[in-house]
This record gives C-alpha cells, sequence and structure tokens, in this order.
C-alpha cells in the first residue's frame, strides 16, 4: 500500500489546458518498491507492454490495459486518454508517455505512473485492474484568485458532485460540464476514471478526489486533482475545445443573472529557483515530497462519508456544509448528519430487494425507465427508478434530480434515498409510498371513493405547501414543470408528496422569468406562455397547479376524448359552469357530501391559478392563504387560458426550432 502523496504544483494556466508535451506529474515508485534492473525480464515486458498501448490507446476508446508474462516478473500496464480527444491527439502523448518515463524515472521502479494534460500511464509488477487506489496522488492550481471567491467555490463543489455522478454513470467513464460564472464568463469542468473501474468505483473515487478541493484550491482559478484510478479539473479557461466538443450546461444553486465586476488577475507565484526544460513555457514552481501522515488518512476517511441522511423527521431545510451536509430544522437547530447508510448503494443489493427487477415487483414504467418496489436486508420497502439504458436525457434527469432532491427535505417531497450506477445503468432509491400515485385512485372509479372531500382537500393543501417550499422557502428556488396527477404519490394516511424532478430547474432570486429554448412538461399542464413562447417562471408550476386541482375536485383528466366536444376541455367546461352558475356539476358524484363554500372556493382558486395572464395568477403563498383562511375573499377569476389539449402526453425535452445546439439550454433572463 502506497503512502498517500501530495506533489504540488503552480501552473501557468495556459499550461494547465493545453500541451501534453510536458509531464504535469511523475510518481516514480516508493522507497519500498522494488527495483528492475537493465537486462531483467521485468524490462522485456515492460517494453512489450509499452508497444501495446502504443499502438492500441488510440484505437480501442482510448483506453487501453494489458498484462504481459507468464507469471515470471508479470507487468500490468494501463494508459488512458482524455475521453474529448482525437486518435491524432491521444496517440502522440501516449507515444510521449511510454517513452518518457524511462527518463523521468531512472531509478527503476517496478511501480510507476505518469500523467500529461491529455493522457496517463500506469504500470505496476502487481496486478491493478478494477482495483480502486483512491490516494490522492496530486493536486495542481493556478495561483491567480478567482472572482467573488463564495460564489464561485459552491460553484465548483456543486459542478464537481454533478460530474462523480455523470461520470460514473457514463460507459466511458467522464464526463464535461460548464456553468456561468457571469455574462462573459464561465466555469468549465472534466471528471475521468480509468475505464476498468466500475461505475459505483468511479463515483466513489471521484467523490473523494472532490472533498480535497478544500485542501488546495478554493477561490483558485483552476485546480487538478488526481489519484491513480480517477481525476477531477475545474477552470475558468476552457479545457476541452468548445468548437467541437458539445458540453452540457450545470445549473447551480447561485447561478448569476449579473456578471461580477472582475479585476485584474494577480501575478502567478513563482517559488525561487522555479524553472523547467523549456525555458518557463512548462511549469512555473514544484514543490515536491510532501509526504502526509496521519493527518491525511483522516481526510481521505472522513471524503468518503460524503453524504449523510438524518433520522429527524422534522421540517427541515438542507444546505452544504464542508464536507458533508448540514440540517437546519424549523427551530433553527443544526445536525450534521452522522449515523445513518451511505448515500451510494449497491447494484447486488438492489438486485436483490427487487427480485432481480422483476415484472412482479414493477410498480409503472414511463419514458425514461421503470419503477419497482423493493425490500431490503433490514426490511425496509423501496422504490427503485431503473432509467433507461441509452438514453442521453435520462442521463440528465438523473443527474438533475440527485442534485436537487439530495438538498432539500420536506414532508410534502419524495425522499430520495440515494443512487446507484452500474456500468450503464442508473437508478434512483426513494422512499416506498403504498398508494402509489393520486391517478391511480382519481381516475379510476372503482376508487376514487376513497378520496372524499377532505382527503382531497387535504392533498390540494399538501401540494401547494409543497410548491411554495420549492419556490420560496428552500434555499434553492426551483421550478419543477412537470406537476400532475401522476406525480404526486401518496403515503399511507394519502398525504402528498411531489415526485420526478427531472425535468425541475433552478431559477435565479432576482428574476421573475426566463426565455428557454428547451421546452418539457406534460400537454395539458403546461402553461400557454411556457409552451408556445418558452417562458418559464414559477408561475408555469402555478397554472400546472390549477389543472391539477380542477381534476382533483372533478375527478376527470384535463381532456377527455370519449366526451362530447365542449365537455373535452376541462378548463372550458369549467368557465362555462361558472358562468352559468352551475359549477357544483363538475363535482366527483364519487365525493359524496361536501362543504359547498369551501368547494366552490377551490374550483376558483384553480381557475384563477389557470389564467391566460401570467400577471393574475396568484404566487402559492397566496394561494395558500386563501385555501387555509376561511374569512379571505377569493378573486373572481377570468377566462382561463385555452390553447387546445390532448390526451396526457408527456412532452420529452426538445429544442425550438431557433435553437443552435440541441444538447445545450439555451435562457435569456429577464429581471423582476
Amino acid at each position: 500500500m502506497r503512502n498517500p502523496l501530495f506533489v504540488l504544483f503552480f501552473l501557468s494556466l495556459r499550461q494547465l489546458t493545453f500541451s501534453y508535451e510536458e509531464a504535469r506529474f511523475k510518481h516514480c515508485g516508493t522507497s519500498s518498491s522494488s527495483r528492475y534492473t537493465a537486462n531483467s525480464t521485468f524490462l522485456k515486458n515492460l517494453n512489450e507492454a509499452f508497444n501495446i498501448l502504443r499502438n492500441n490507446t488510440a484505437l480501442t476508446n482510448f483506453n487501453a490495459t494489458t498484462i504481459v508474462g507468464d507469471g515470471t516478473e508479470p507487468v500490468t500496464a494501463l494508459a488512458l486518454c482524455r475521453g474529448d480527444l482525437t486518435p491524432s491527439v491521444c496517440q502522440p502523448c501516449i507515444k510521449a508517455a511510454t517513452t518518457d518515463i524511462f527518463e523521468l524515472c531512472p531509478n527503476q521502479p517496478t511501480d510507476s505512473e505518469l500523467w500529461y494534460n491529455f493522457c496517463m500511464i500506469r504500470y505496476s509488477s502487481e496486478n491493478f485492474l478494477t482495483i480502486p487506489d483512491n490516494n490522492i496522488l496530486m493536486l495542481i492550481w493556478d495561483g491567480r484568485d478567482a472572482p467573488k471567491p463564495d460564489i464561485y467555490n459552491e460553484k465548483v463543489q456543486e459542478v464537481a458532485q454533478n460530474l462523480s455522478i455523470s461520470a460514473g454513470a457514463s460507459k466511458e467513464r467522464y464526463a464535461l460540464g460548464w456553468t456561468s460564472l457571469s455574462n462573459t464568463e464561465k466555469l468549465y469542468g472534466y471528471q475521468e476514471c480509468t475505464r476498468d473501474l466500475s461505475s459505483e468505483d468511479c463515483t466513489n473515487c471521484l467523490i473523494i478526489a472532490k472533498k480535497n478541493i478544500e485542501t488546495c484550491c478554493l477561490g483558485k482559478w483552476a485546480g487538478w486533482i488526481a489519484t491513480p484510478s480517477c481525476a477531477i479539473r475545474f477552470n475558468i479557461d476552457p479545457i476541452y475545445n468548445e468548437s467541437t466538443v458539445s458540453a452540457p450546461e450545470i445549473y447551480t444553486a447561485n447561478d448569476l443573472a449579473t456578471p461580477p465586476t472582475l479585476s485584474p488577475p494577480p501575478p502567478l507565484h513563482i517559488p525561487s529557483g522555479a524553472s523547467d526544460r523549456n525555458g518557463g513555457s512548462g511549469i512555473i514552481g514544484l514543490v515536491l515530497g510532501v509526504t502526509v501522515g496521519g493527518a491525511m488518512v483522516l481526510i481521505l476517511v472522513t471524503g468518503s462519508l460524503c453524504l449523510w441522511f438524518v433520522k429527524d423527521k422534522k421540517r427541515k431545510k438542507m444546505m452544504r456544509r464542508g464536507s458533508g451536509i448540514e440540517v437546519q430544522d424549523s427551530d433553527g437547530q443544526t445536525t450534521i448528519m452522522d449515523d445513518v447508510m451511505s448515500f451510494l448503494f449497491e447494484f447486488d443489493i438492489l438486485v436483490m430487494a427487487t427480485e432481480n427487477f422483476s415484472l412482479s415487483n414493477q410498480l409503472g414504467t414511463g419514458g425514461f425507465g421503470s419503477v419497482y418496489k423493493g425490500k431490503m436486508p433490514n426490511g425496509e420497502e423501496i422504490a427503485v427508478k431503473k432509467l433507461a439504458v441509452g438514453s442521453n436525457q435520462g442521463v440528465e434527469e438523473f443527474s438533475n434530480e440527485v442534485m436537487l432532491l439530495l438538498r432539500m427535505q420536506h414532508r410534502n417531497l419524495v425522499k430520495l434515498l440515494g443512487c446507484c450506477v452500474q456500468r450503464e445503468d442508473r437508478m434512483l432509491v426513494y422512499e416506498y409510498l403504498h398508494n402509489k400515485s393520486l391517478d391511480c385512485f382519481l381516475f379510476d372509479k372503482s376508487k376514487s371513493a376513497i378520496l372524499d372531500w377532505s382527503k382531497r382537500f387535504n392533498i390540494i393543501v399538501g401540494i401547494a405547501r409543497g410548491l411554495l417550499y420549492l419556490h420560496e422557502d428552500s434555499q434553492l428556488r426551483i421550478i419543477h414543470r412537470d406537476i400532475k396527477a401522476s406525480n404526486i404519490l401518496l403515503d399511507e394516511q394519502m398525504y402528498p408528496k411531489i415526485s420526478d424532478f427531472g425535468l425541475a430547474r433552478l431559477f435565479p432570486d432576482e428574476l421573475s422569468q426566463v426565455r428557454t429554448r428547451r421546452i418539457a412538461g406534460t400537454v395539458g399542464y403546461m402553461a400557454p406562455e411556457y409552451a408556445v413562447r418558452g417562458l418559464l417562471s414559477v408561475k408555469s408550476d402555478v397554472f400546472s397547479f390549477g389543472v391539477l386541482i380542477l381534476e382533483i375536485i372533478s375527478g376527470r383528466k384535463n381532456y377527455d376524448s370519449q366526451l362530447e366536444e365542449h365537455n373535452k376541455e376541462l378548463l372550458n367546461l369549467t368557465w362555462q359552469l361558472d358562468r352559468e352558475g352551475r359549477l357544483m356539476e363538475l363535482v366527483d358524484v364519487n365525493i359524496g357530501s361536501c362543504p359547498q363554500p369551501e368547494v366552490l372556493k377551490c374550483i376558483r382558486i384553480g381557475l384563477l391559478c389557470c389564467q391566460e395572464s401570467i400577471q393574475e395568477r396568484p404566487v402559492m403563498s397566496s394561494i395558500l392563504v386563501m385555501l387555509s383562511n376561511e374569512s379571505v375573499t377569493t378573486p373572481l377569476p377570468g377566462r382561463p387560458a385555452y390553447y387546445g389539449s390532448s390526451a396526457d402526453n408527456t412532452v420529452e425535452p426538445f429544442e425550438r426550432s431557433d435553437s443552435v445546439n440541441s444538447s445545450i439550454t439555451f435562457t435569456e433572463l429577464s429581471g423582476r
């Protein structure tokens, strides 16, 4: 077992980004490593292994491994090029690495590795393939300070968290992306693992590496942290070719609406006596041999326990803090989550819990995968959403849901217990809710009688409280974008929980709306200004909530093609009945007896939520006041928006015709 070793560099940003000629890091064994001799079998096997790597890496998806030697001084070797490269860049980099390592490691150790900007190689007398090595080998950072360090550090952490999950979920074991720092600057991220690792091992390695950002790189312009098995990088300057590589935008809690004021960067710190063989074009300074003992081991152990969950069942608000997650309850008390299961689930456990994802355990299926009921070894029941293999949108939704739900806790939001990545499979693990979704009761005449008025009213109020939390009360401001009956789950007491955050969007506090070219949602629930013009705001969720109120009260879908033409559209029918003074005819007969004033108030609130004018729709705080206070007068609604609907069809995200790139969400920001 190698000793944890830090190698600290101050780099010029240009060298960090675009050159492979100069090795960025070397690890030439340890003091306890054995040595090979000039004419040994080991050297012969090593040369043969390097020849295989030179010939194959660029041709085998930028990754090659080999074991040379039949039991006599065997050599295990690995080569890896960045996944966003071309063969013309990968091959020369591997050639340089397999040549330079003899000069850079003249002590002839039987285990070494060499990192360049675009590739790395590793060899050993021991077979290390498929065995993750999470020891931190190098920390590299740019000496310049980043603008607005508090917000910048938050973005670095969130981008790193997002990419660690995406890289593990990727078959190629790498992920890249960017987030906005201002109107003119971006933060770029790149993460990778050696391809011999499993999905779970890859994500674990990257999460451990991410925890060491605080050790070296807080507030710094760029950083690069590597272990023998994985590496994470971030940089304000591009670290991939934007003209040839399409990378997704990553939305964070502190997305900026206005550009920060930037001062010229200070000169790079150059340690005295530092130089390089290219006359200053390479590494600016170098500090070697910083060996970390027990304290480093403690940091690594702490880093591996990166995400925790809390037993306290009070209403909580989640906040990121340092190396973990801190929870603040309604009394202002904070608790560090330190005694519950790890965030990452083992694939084998989920296979066993769901009986190998058997059809008998399937709860439902949708466009991006299926949901299965499972039972953990301790008896806990869970729901596992297994995303469809090969769905790029599924990868986005997976990352989105993990990033959002892990940072929120509310009794009216479904609880995400964790996730699992296994090769191409991606799974989300939730609390299991016995009564499934609202639509299972609402639109099934054999079950709808279970929903008396008291239950339906409590469901309406519970959904409103969940949306108020998303829009105003949580630390993150979030638009759900897909509020509908099938996304409202019911617990044993029929209390509602909002689910499926795959389409959810972070929303800047200082903005009233954004324009997006990536439209996603469900026909019949989407606000017209969003469906037609791409204008997105919290009022988009309010519109969907209004439609859902009318469905809950009427027991019918927002559009029913089996009915007569004038009755097909629920919004239009409700408006006509209101004008004619016959609103109580809308009420589901299975409700039974109900208080007419309360029912009429709820129907009119539903119509208010569906007004065509965004300004005339109430916000969720006002809606809750109207629902909870009998003395509050509900404004008379005007004609609701009507733009034609069809059956309840989920619209997969698509780009408007003026979109430039289908893999990027374009957003234009509008002030309040």
